[in-house]
C-alpha cells in the first residue's frame, strides 16, 4: 500500500458520518459495552482500520531512534526509550500521536559504562603503610579526668539548643518549663540509670511499694517533674518547618547534625573502617519504620554507620526511603553507592580502608573511591554491572578454590568457594593466598585456602556490629507514643558507646556497667552544681556575707568518745578561737591547764600543736 492510498484511507475514516452521540435516551449508561455499541456503527469497524492503516504508514515512513547509540550492533534496543518522529507530511485533520517514552527514562539519566577489560595475571596488593593518628583529639579531652567529663564534650554541642527549644515548646503549648542545663543532664542521667536499674514503667521508679521504689531517682527529681520534661522535650522548632518539607527528620535534625560534626571532629580512629547497618527497635506507627528479618531488631529505625574497629560511630544516616534525597551531588548513583560515597567523603585523601557488604559493593563505587585516593573492599552480587563473565563455573570449584580477574584499573573480583560461592571484589588487593579456619561438622577445625581479600574483609568488616553489642548491653529502652524519642535515646546510646571507646583509650578500660553508672550518676548530680555555687563565697566584700564559722552544728566526733576520759582528751574546737571545750568549763582548773597572760584563759598544754596559737602567751 503506497502513501496516497494510506492517506485517502485515514481521511476516509475521519470523514465518515457518525452517529448524534448526544441522543442517549435509548441507552442504559450501566452496561459500557452497549454505550460504546450504539456510538460507533457497527459496519465501519472504525477502530480496527484507523490502528492498522497508522501503524503500517508510520512503519513505512520511519525508523527508531534510542537515547544512546549501541556500540554492539546486536545489543537489544530498550523499547521504553524508542521515540517515533511523523513527518509533517501527515494531514491536517490526523490526530497528533503521542511520543511513546517512559518518564522513568526521561528523569533518570544513562550512565555510561566504562569499556573495562578483565584479566586474570599476577597482581600484588598495593596497600602503603599508614602513620597517621588513631586516637583521639588530645584538645578536646586535655582537661578530662572522669567518665562524665568525656560524654559531656560529646554532646556540649546540643545542649543548649535542647533547653532552648524545650523551653520554646512548652510556651508555645501556654506552659511553664524554666529548664536548665543542670537540670536537663540530671535528666538524661536519670534516663542512663534506669537503662541497668530497670523497672516495667519509669513511674515505678516514684512507687510507695518497697519493692519498686528507688530512692535515688526520687532523691534526684520529683515525679511530675520528670514528666513535665519528658512531654516537653524537643530540639527543632515546628512553627519554622517549611510547608513543602521533605526532610521526615526534621524534629531532630539539629541534633544529628550536631552530633556527627562532633564525633568526626573529636576522633581519628582507626585506618579501617566499615560500612554497614543498624537499627533502632520501634514497633509503633511510622512512614521510617523498616522490616529486616535478618537482624537482631527486625522492626525499627534503619540506621547507615561507619564505624572504626573498636565500635567507634564516626558517621550515621537515618534512612528515610526509598524517595529520601541523599547527597544530591551524589544523584547519578545507586541508593548503596550513595550512602557509602556520603558517609566516607570526609575520609578521602587519608588512606582509609572502608570495608562493606554486597548491598553497597558495585564496580564503580571501586573505581570512584580508588580515584578519591581511598581503598575499599567488599563482597558483591553476581548479577551486578560490569563484572567479569569469563570466570570458572561454580560447579567446577570445590572448597578452597578460587577464581579471579583483574580489570585495566586493578580492580579485583574473586570467586570464591566455601560452603557457597562468595563473590568478593577489591581495589587494592592483589593474587595474594592465604588460610582461614573453618569448623566442621563433627567439631574439628580444618584450614583452608582464600584469597587475602577474603581473610582481610572477615577480620575488618565487624566494627558496626561492636558498636550495636556495646549499645543493646543497658540501652534506653523507652516506650513513648512520640515517634522521634526512639531515635532520640538510641542516639544518645551511640554518643555513649563512643564516649566508652574514648574512655579506654585515653584513661583505663572499665566494664560497660561501671561506665554506665559512672555517667548516670555524674549527671544526675549535675543539678548540685547551681546550689553549691550560691555557697561558696563571693570574692565581692559587699556581697559576701563574711567568713563563716568553722563548725555550726554538732561535732565530728561522738559525745561518748570526746567527753569519756578527761583526763586524755581530744581537744574539740569551739566558736572561742583556740579554746578547748573541756578545758575551759569552770571546774577544771587542775595542773595541766594554764593561764594566758593577756587574756587570762585557761589552756589546755596537753595538746599544744592543737590548742596553742600564736596570740596566746602561756605561762606554764
Amino acid at each position: 500500500m503506497n502513501i496516497s492510498k494510506n492517506t485517502a484511507l485515514i481521511e476516509d475514516l475521519f470523514m465518515e458520518d457518525l452517529p448524534d452521540c448526544a441522543d442517549t435516551s435509548d441507552v442504559e449508561f450501566s452496561d459500557e459495552e452497549t454505550i460504546r455499541e450504539e456510538r460507533l456503527p457497527s459496519t465501519s469497524n472504525f477502530d480496527e482500520n484507523f490502528e492498522a492503516a497508522l501503524e503500517e504508514y508510520m512503519l513505512s515512513q520511519t525508523k527508531p531512534t534510542t537515547g544512546y547509540e549501541t556500540e554492539d550492533p546486536s545489543r537489544e534496543i530498550d523499547q521504553e526509550l524508542i521515540v517515533y518522529s511523523i513527518p509533517n507530511t501527515i494531514p491536517d485533520n490526523l490526530p497528533a500521536q503521542k511520543t511513546v517514552t517512559s518518564t522513568h527514562a526521561q528523569s533518570k539519566k544513562t550512565k555510561h559504562e566504562p569499556n573495562r577489560k578483565w584479566k586474570k595475571r599476577d597482581v600484588e596488593t598495593y596497600l602503603p603503610e599508614y602513620s597517621a593518628n588513631t586516637g583521639v583529639v588530645d584538645e578536646y579531652f586535655a582537661e578530662c579526668t572522669t567518665p562524665t567529663d568525656i560524654f559531656l564534650v560529646l554532646i556540649s554541642d546540643v545542649l543548649d539548643n535542647i533547653v532552648y527549644q524545650s523551653n520554646l515548646y512548652a510556651t508555645q503549648r501556654n506552659k511553664f518549663l524554666n529548664l536548665k542545663k543542670e537540670e536537663l543532664l540530671a535528666f538524661i542521667g536519670m534516663n542512663f540509670y534506669m537503662g541497668y536499674n530497670t523497672r516495667p514503667s519509669w513511674t515505678d521508679h516514684y512507687s510507695s511499694a518497697p519493692d519498686l521504689n528507688n530512692p535515688l531517682i526520687c532523691k534526684t527529681m520529683p515525679r511530675d517533674r520528670f514528666a513535665a520534661i519528658l512531654s516537653h522535650l524537643h530540639c527543632n522548632d515546628n512553627t519554622q518547618m517549611p510547608s513543602n518539607c521533605k526532610d521526615k527528620l526534621y524534629k531532630i535534625r539539629p541534633f544529628i547534625d550536631a552530633l556527627n560534626k562532633k564525633f568526626q571532629e573529636c576522633y581519628y580512629g582507626t585506618r579501617e573502617l566499615s560500612v554497614d547497618e543498624s537499627m533502632i527497635k520501634f514497633k509503633g506507627r511510622s512512614v521510617l519504620k523498616q522490616y529486616l528479618p535478618a537482624k537482631p531488631i527486625k522492626r525499627g529505625y534503619k540506621l547507615w554507620c561507619l564505624a572504626d574497629q573498636r565500635g567507634f560511630i564516626k558517621n550515621f544516616i537515618i534512612y528515610q526511603g526509598k524517595n529520601d534525597e541523599i547527597a544530591v551531588k551524589f544523584a547519578d548513583y545507586s541508593l548503596g553507592e550513595k550512602v557509602v560515597l556520603q558517609l566516607t567523603e570526609k575520609e578521602w585523601g587519608k588512606q582509609k580502608v572502608i570495608y562493606y557488604d554486597k548491598f553497597f559493593t558495585s564496580i564503580a563505587l571501586l573505581e570512584k573511591l580508588k580515584t578519591e585516593g581511598t581503598y575499599a573492599c567488599g563482597t558483591i552480587r553476581s548479577n551486578r554491572k560490569g563484572i567479569p563473565n569469563n570466570l570458572v563455573a561454580d560447579s567446577k570449584l570445590k572448597r578452597g578454590q578460587y577464581d579471579y580477574r583483574f580489570s585495566n584499573m586493578n580492580i579485583a573480583y574473586y570467586k570464591w568457594k566455601d560452603n557457597k560461592i562468595v563473590h568478593l571484589a577489591s581495589n587494592f588487593h592483589g593474587n595474594d593466598e592465604a588460610t582461614v579456619s573453618r569448623k566442621e561438622k563433627n567439631g574439628s577445625k580444618s584450614t583452608i585456602t582464600c584469597p587475602k581479600a577474603i581473610k582481610d574483609y572477615n577480620s575488618y568488616m565487624g566494627g558496626v556490629d561492636t558498636a550495636d553489642r556495646l549499645r543493646a548491653l543497658y540501652c534506653v529502652d523507652r516506650k513513648s507514643p512520640k515517634w522521634w524519642h526512639r531515635l532520640f535515646w538510641g542516639i544518645l546510646d551511640i554518643t555513649f558507646v563512643n564516649a566508652y571507646i574514648i574512655h579506654g583509650l585515653i584513661m583505663e578500660k572499665t566494664p560497660v556497667k561501671e561506665f554506665r553508672r559512672s555517667i548516670a550518676q555524674g549527671l544526675m548530680s549535675m543539678k548540685d552544681i547551681k546550689d553549691n555555687k550560691k555557697k561558696r563565697l563571693s570574692k565581692d566584700p559587699v556581697l559576701s556575707p563574711g567568713p563563716s564559722k568553722r563548725r555550726k552544728t554538732g561535732f565530728s566526733t561522738l559525745k561518748d568518745v570526746r567527753l569519756g576520759n578527761r583526763g586524755v582528751h581530744w581537744p574539740t574546737f569551739v566558736p572561742n578561737r583556740g579554746r578547748c571545750e573541756v578545758c575551759s568549763m569552770k571546774k577544771v582548773q587542775s595542773k595541766p591547764h594554764s593561764k594566758c597572760s593577756h587574756c587570762n584563759t585557761f589552756l589546755c598544754i596537753n595538746e599544744k600543736k592543737n590548742c596553742f596559737t600564736e596570740y596566746h602567751d602561756v605561762n606554764v
